[in-house]
């Protein structure tokens, strides 16, 4: 599994570090922040795409990817050179793989097996340390070699890196030719030249026939000639030794037809991108018990419809459970209120446009507090204001009053509003909720009737700057609706119970004068409301009435403070 990512020089990867989960890692972050780039990091890693010029932040210095697992660290440096992009590739593996490798060579098991099965394994290894293998090298000198790697301190330099990792772009498609070639052809591929013939692989014939071609060749009468001129101009010339290394490959051309119920064929090509993503799924569905330990996908929810975006996460959390680590890069709410608050990680770009990894606190009382109050993931990571309210009234009732003032919805100001349970609560919410949105405004609208020790906590988060005094605003003589004018309670109140009782109805706006004063305004509205309903007053509905029947002149001059700051 990958562990970590150090980037340095790359776009907007100044001096990037990131650590993975083992199972789901949701990259989130606004448009240019780097989600992108560090999929491309990965992909220019392992040979998946190229770099060039302008993907150096700074073009005097190199570009590196050092890139770590639980086995291997991998390493890619880029320079530029007379307009020329220079790559180097490394490898190093981990103390522990180190004393593995060794182990396994000098163990009894090893030297029981046949030397055909001995070569198999140290194939594996020569190709990984990027040492010479030929199918009639001697098995201990095979051995010699890797431990000689294994031995170094430094990295070992190789002409490529390789890993078991499949990536998906936004606007990618897997390629159902390739895919085939590559799921069901691929061991025959390479496992075609260790099929024997008469006791030799082929490609233990194909080098006897090399050896025999080469003496040939240098016997006869050409080489000869040749060996006699190099003598002449050259004292200490010997003989001529040329080196012959075999690569064999297996060129296979594939053409898959996918055939519907009526036996004929389905042109992907002609369908919607929609449904060549969820082909693309399938896919990556039934490779989910291959080889490959990684999925790496970009905006893995482009062209998906909601209950599609939800369909794919079950998978990737399906890939997860059975070991292979996932990566994703997404917009999307659904999919990042879906997964866990840990397995989420914001690129976002710093005062010098680089781009860092910023994570929140997901310890348990942070996550039930937060899910207490209806704090989703999408709103933790882009809300910029948070409001917290007293009660539900509040809740209800400031949405609507502010689109009725602005023309817009209060969210497009990037604000979220929760609900405290009571005033006492306020101050605790603020410590909580501060600890995850370290970066977020925080406002507070509280009723007039605080006892001390809720006044005294407050104190302490102003003094210790989780929030400014300036944003903690208290309405009201005691409560929410003792700050409106009487005749707009009337108002609100009669269209209230007319809606109830189904006909009209008129309260006085004497009869609000002389509750003013009642020891619990709300209660006393309430009794009038039940009195002619004989139904229960909702504090919260109420509110909803008095947001439509009130204009700005008849709500307190603090809401128009406080609406001006959330909309600055």
């Amino acid at each position: 599994m990958l562990k970590s990512i150090k980037i340095k020089n790359f776009r907007s990867l100044k001096n990037f570090n990131m650590e993975f989960n083992s199972g789901l890692n949701v990259i989130i972050g606004e448009n240019d922040a780097g989600k992108t780039s560090l999929i491309d990091s990965l992909k220019i890693l392992f040979s998946k795409k190229k770099i060039d010029m302008n993907d150096f932040n700074e073009i005097e210095n190199p570009v590196t990817i050092e890139l770590e697992d639980n086995d291997y660290t991998y390493f890619m440096e880029s320079k530029v050179s007379e307009d020329t992009v220079i790559n180097t590739f490394k490898i190093k593996p981990s103390i522990e793989k180190s004393n593995q490798i060794k182990g396994e060579l000098e163990s009894e098991e090893f030297n029981s097996l046949d030397e055909d099965e001995q070569k198999l394994i140290l194939k594996k290894y020569c190709t990984t340390f990027n040492t010479t293998y030929r199918s009639n090298s001697k098995v201990e000198t095979l051995k010699e070699n890797i431990i000689k790697e294994l031995e170094k301190e430094e990295f070992t330099e190789v002409k490529s890196l390789n890993y078991p990792i499949s990536f998906l772009g936004s606007r990618e498609f897997e390629n159902i030719d390739s895919f085939f070639e590559n799921t069901f052809f691929k061991e025959l591929k390479e496992e075609i030249w260790d099929y024997k013939i008469e006791g030799k692989t082929i490609n233990q014939h194909i080098d006897d026939y090399i050896d025999n071609f080469k003496e040939e060749q240098l016997n006869n009468e050409n080489a000869q000639e040749l060996n006699t001129q190099l003598k002449e101009f050259l004292p200490d010339f010997k003989e001529i030794n040329p080196i012959v290394t075999s690569e064999p490959k297996l060129n296979l051309k594939i053409n898959v037809e996918l055939l519907n119920t009526n036996n004929q064929q389905m042109l992907l090509e002609k369908m919607g991108d929609g449904t060549n993503r969820r082909t693309t799924l399938a896919i990556f569905k039934h490779k989910k018990d291959k080889n490959d330990l990684v999925y790496v996908f970009d905006e893995v929810e482009t062209h998906l419809h909601i209950k599609a975006q939800l369909d794919v996460l079950r998978l990737l959390k399906d890939l997860s459970k059975i070991g292979k680590q996932i990566i994703i890069t997404t917009h999307s709410p659904f999919l990042i209120n879906q997964v866990k608050l840990d397995e989420i990680k914001l690129i976002s770009l710093d005062a010098d446009r680089g781009s860092q990894i910023f994570e929140l606190d997901s310890t348990t009382q942070t996550q039930i507090t937060l899910a207490n109050l209806g704090i989703m993931n999408i709103d933790l990571f882009f809300t910029s204001k948070l409001l917290i309210v007293e009660g539900e009234s509040e809740l209800k009732f400031i949405p609507i009053m502010y689109e009725k003032l602005y023309g817009y919805p209060i969210t497009q100001n990037f604000l979220k509003i929760v609900k405290a349970d009571g005033i006492k609560d306020i101050p605790n919410f603020i410590r909580i909720i501060k600890n995850s949105f370290s970066k977020t405004d925080i406002f507070a609208l509280m009723d007039n009737d605080a006892d001390e020790e809720t006044k005294e906590r407050l104190n302490k988060w102003i003094e210790n700057g989780m929030i400014e005094n300036s944003n903690i605003f208290v309405i009201g003589q005691k409560e929410f609706e003792d700050t409106f004018p009487n005749d707009v309670l009337a108002l609100a109140l009669s269209k209230y119970i007319s809606d109830e009782c189904g006909y009209e109805v008129n309260i006085d706006v004497k009869e609000i004068q002389k509750i003013r004063k009642s020891k619990k305004f709300s209660k006393s509205l309430g009794d009038i409301f039940y009195n002619m309903t004989y139904r229960g007053f909702s504090k919260p509905t109420f509110a909803q009435y008095l947001a439509f029947y009130a204009e700005e002149k008849d709500i307190d001059e603090k809401f128009i403070r406080l609406f001006k700051l959330i909309s600055d």
